[in-house]
């Protein structure tokens, strides 16, 4: 067994220095996600249940060590059906700046398959992240809350390839589906003598593109 592990080892080698070109990752990344959160509610503890937004996001985001994330980006939040006030909620329209590491462990490989020549792998993750989102009030409806505090647990499903090649090594993609909640009101107001404060609770789906430097490592 030993053996033919090193036989197909070294294969591959000879055959990479045939073609003259083995790229391999500098460690330097930089990418971006975006995602869409159709399931989203924002509201006080004693509102009815119902669901009020929907909300997109876009922003940055390195892989600073293997399975960590910083990420930084903007969400915009629309409230459903303005007219009718299943929330106390007082913005149709938010925008917010997000800030949080997130924490991607894998679990198990889902496919382990080859395609014209190259094999493909999907592995199933696990994601935990501590987040800091900050809303933006309006001058008739200034934000009186610090920011909100949260954390999202989720799904990630990520894809590679077994090549070398320039365009396998500098490029991943990941796929999110996660819940997200917050620990600290993400909007507060003060109406007479009481001051309002806002929770927000949603589901959301994400997808991370990570562009990686590479070189030449025959070179």
């Amino acid at each position: 067994m030993k053996t033919r592990l090193i036989t197909a080892i070294t294969a591959i080698v000879i055959g990479k220095m045939a073609v003259g070109q083995f790229y391999e990752r500098t460690g330097k990344n930089f990418g971006m996600y975006f995602s869409a959160q159709p399931l989203s509610l924002i509201k006080q503890s004693g509102d009815p249940f119902a669901l009020t937004t929907i909300n997109g996001s876009a922003g940055f985001v390195s892989m600073v060590s293997r399975g960590i994330y910083p990420t930084v980006g903007y969400t915009y939040s629309h409230q459903l059906n303005a007219g009718i006030r299943n929330t106390t909620f007082p913005l149709a329209q938010s925008h917010m700046v997000d800030a949080s590491i997130l924490f991607n462990k894998r679990l198990v490989k889902l496919m382990n398959k080859r395609i014209n020549g190259i094999c493909h792998y999907v592995s199933l993750g696990l994601i935990l992240a501590p987040e800091y989102h900050y809303m933006f009030g309006t001058r008739e409806n200034p934000n009186e809350s610090f920011g909100e505090v949260g954390g999202q647990i989720g799904l990630s499903l990520y894809h590679h390839y077994s090549s070398a090649s320039k365009r396998a090594r500098s490029k991943t993609r990941q796929y999110d589906v996660f819940y997200r909640q917050g620990f600290t009101p993400v909007f507060a107001q003060t109406i007479g003598d009481v001051q309002q404060k806002f929770y927000r609770q949603e589901i959301g789906i994400r997808v991370r593109l990570i562009h990686h430097e590479v070189y030449d490592f025959l070179k």
